[in-house]
């Protein structure tokens, strides 16, 4: 029956797409007039034929159906359960001149949005306009509760982070694939349970202290803890938490975020006992070093160093500066400090070894440099050595 054209897709959001079902078309257009009217968000679609009202809601453009409940060859309830065929969502509104008590208990029990007694005036025309209006709200509100409740969902499935998702009680709910590989335990086995499963028995204080603290500060905590495989492996694991509350601030859910970082932490661990060996080698060599990384800044300088050019402070303090202005500073100390700063220039443009190459200070000493290009895993490196020389007047 109807002919209205609806407002184009981009306005979806503040239109009301409402189809109204009933046999008598000049109540339709009167209660369309009136619903227009009353909220100019409205789009009423009229149709007489519950036929053709089902292929309208097929089509996904019908925000809320409003039924009358005797039709001819069915009834609004029998309606409403052609429509849950096709769409099991959309607000269906039962506005009929029906008004038993039985009709509107059965209309509940069938699951119907609102129901609404047709009266005389035109009051009940707004009190339409207002159910249909909170009923499309609340739906809409569902579905984009829903919609981002899917995108966490999506979101932590495919998280490359192991997450565990506890109530308020904080049992376990919910366990990703990234966190059944990191702990070794499939979600069914950790669903029900606490944290005590996968953290040592010497930590359960310290993570119960956590957990205190999450429920009483409502905030983030981080750590980084030893946990226990389900295979027994001990793995080192960072953690972050967060907490998530309601809107009378009562905790809800807590959320857990974790990678496994034993890799990682032996490597750095590895590392500082590599910087530990190679320091004491290092400051024990009876010759001065100097370390230069690709830009041509300290990377490691010894004490030995320091001593043959009587330079004064901490050698460590010299890590990071430029050494092509520390080799100017330390020119003077030369017999002739120009060569000296462009024979080293010379020297790092060729990338070639120099072996035990003879220097005289401005004392009258005598140095033996040695020259080694390096590569680094950020690229090219300079590697230098002094020494007295031995013959030395």
């Amino acid at each position: 029956m109807s002919d209205r054209v609806f407002r184009p897709h981009e306005d979806r959001e503040s239109v009301v797409r409402v189809l109204h079902v009933d046999d008598e078309p000049a109540f339709l257009d009167l209660v369309a007039t009136y619903l227009e009217r009353i909220d100019d968000a409205f789009e009423v679609r009229s149709e007489t034929d519950v036929d053709a009202a089902l292929e309208a809601v097929e089509s996904g453009s019908i925000d809320c159906v409003v039924s009358d409940y005797e039709m001819p060859d069915t009834d609004g309830l029998a309606f409403l359960e052609r429509v849950r065929e096709r769409d099991r969502t959309v607000p269906f509104v039962l506005f009929t001149g029906k008004g038993s008590e039985e009709i509107a208990s059965e209309a509940i029990s069938a699951g119907v949005t609102d129901y609404i007694q047709k009266r005389s005036g035109t009051d009940q025309y707004t009190v339409l306009a207002n159910r249909v209006r909170n009923a499309v709200d609340q739906s809409r509100s569902r579905a984009a509760l829903a919609a981002s409740q899917e995108r966490l969902s999506r979101f932590i499935e495919q998280s490359p982070l192991g997450t565990i998702e506890y109530d308020e009680a904080f049992r376990i709910v919910r366990a990703n694939p990234a966190a059944e590989e990191i702990l070794g335990y499939s979600e069914s086995e950790l669903v029900g349970g606490t944290w005590l499963r996968f953290v040592p028995e010497e930590l359960h204080r310290h993570v119960a202290a956590v957990e205190r603290g999450l429920l009483s500060d409502k905030g983030g905590y981080r750590s980084v803890n030893e946990n226990v495989r389900a295979d027994g492996e001990r793995i080192r694991c960072a953690w972050h938490n967060q907490v998530v509350t309601d809107g009378d601030g009562e905790v809800i859910r807590v959320f857990s975020q974790f990678e496994d970082v034993t890799e990682r932490t032996d490597r750095k661990q590895e590392v500082e006992r590599t910087n530990a060996v190679l320091s004491t080698v290092l400051d024990t060599l009876p010759v001065g070093v100097l370390a230069e990384d690709a830009d041509r800044r300290v990377l490691r300088v010894n004490r030995r160093l320091y001593d043959l050019f009587e330079l004064g402070g901490d050698p460590a303090a010299a890590i990071g500066r430029d050494c092509a202005e520390f080799a100017v500073e330390m020119s003077e100390l030369f017999d002739d400090p120009e060569s000296f700063v462009e024979r080293i220039e010379a020297i790092v443009g060729a990338r070639q070894p120099v072996d035990d190459e003879r220097i005289a200070l401005a004392d009258g000493r005598v140095l033996l440099r040695t020259y080694r290009p390096v590569d680094l895993p950020e690229g090219h490196g300079h590697l230098w050595a002094y020494r007295r020389a031995t013959d030395e007047r």
